[in-house]
């Protein structure tokens, strides 16, 4: 039994939860000619799916890949090596990552070869980007837009501009989290000297990057809210109500960020702002819903 919540631990089930909403409120809210029931389709079951095997293919790798700075950053939390064998690990990320190229090579090449691609650069990250200077939390926040962006190639009558909005908000609030997560894990990546944001630049700097992002997102938050009727499907009822809801679930908690960002010291308040972002990140997505009423 402890293995097998390891192994979900492992291939962080609570982000495949996340990874696989987003897809789910993606194709059918801003999808104005299907219904539910295509959302049972063997097709799109199998685009799902693909998606969350390459990324718990990821997830497995990369905790594979940096035991060693694990065992500094996070002891408690290491896993390969421990509860599961090295040997293993690999070869659960060999399964996942092979699955997900057989499913999507069924559906079509076009989604095949994204799929490829994602696994290919999940790859590289690991191996070369994932402790530098900018590149590997740039490629992180663009492979979290590819689970959007798989939707539409998969069917282009998804809303274009939906796509576009909520890729882009997913993209600005996955990078800030990368760079929250390597400011936490600063002592431990000195230690294997590493190049991360906070390690070149420091502490200080790094805070004023993660503001600008911050502050840039808070506006095309404001954008996006002015332009929402436009954009949607909604009803001018509807269109007030998402307005409430953006303004307490995800402008407010922005804010909220923003001061926090501003106050962080230790690694605690690191901590609690990358539990933060999650949240935004999840309140954004979970917006899709008015779109379509």
């Amino acid at each position: 039994m402890h293995v097998i919540i390891d192994f979900f631990r492992l291939i962080r089930i609570k982000n495949l939860v996340i990874i696989l909403l987003t897809q789910l409120f993606a194709y059918y809210f801003l999808t104005p000619t299907i219904h539910l029931g295509n959302l049972l389709e063997t097709e799109f079951l199998f685009l799902i799916s693909c998606t969350v095997l390459v990324a718990a293919a990821g997830y497995i790798i990369n905790d594979y890949m940096d035991v060693m700075l694990d065992l500094v950053n996070k002891p408690e939390k290491v896993i390969v090596g421990k509860t599961i064998p090295r040997r293993w690990a690999m070869l659960l990320h060999f399964a996942c990552s092979i699955s997900a190229f057989i499913m999507a090579w069924s559906i079509n090449k076009k989604v095949a070869l994204m799929v490829l691609l994602c696994s290919l650069s999940l790859w590289i990250y690991s191996q070369l980007l994932k402790k530098t200077y900018l590149t590997g939390n740039i490629l992180v926040a663009l492979l979290t837009s590819f689970t959007l962006w798989i939707i539409y190639v998969y069917n282009h009558n998804v809303n274009g501009a939906g796509i576009w909005v909520y890729s882009i908000f997913a993209f600005a609030t996955t990078l800030l989290r990368e760079i929250i997560k390597d400011t936490e894990d600063l002592r431990g990546d000195q230690k294997f000297k590493c190049r991360t944001l906070p390690i070149v630049v420091g502490i200080r700097k790094t805070k004023k990057v993660l503001i600008w992002i911050q502050s840039i997102l808070i506006i095309l938050t404001f954008v996006y809210c002015s332009f929402f009727a436009a954009l949607s499907y909604s009803s001018s009822n509807v269109n007030m109500m998402f307005l409430m809801y953006m303004a307490g679930f995800v402008i407010l908690p922005m804010f909220l960020m923003l001061w926090l960002i501003n106050t962080a010291d230790v690694k605690n308040d690191f901590s609690k702002l990358s539990i933060l972002s999650k949240v935004i990140m999840l309140s954004g997505i979970m917006s899709m819903v008015f779109w379509r009423f």
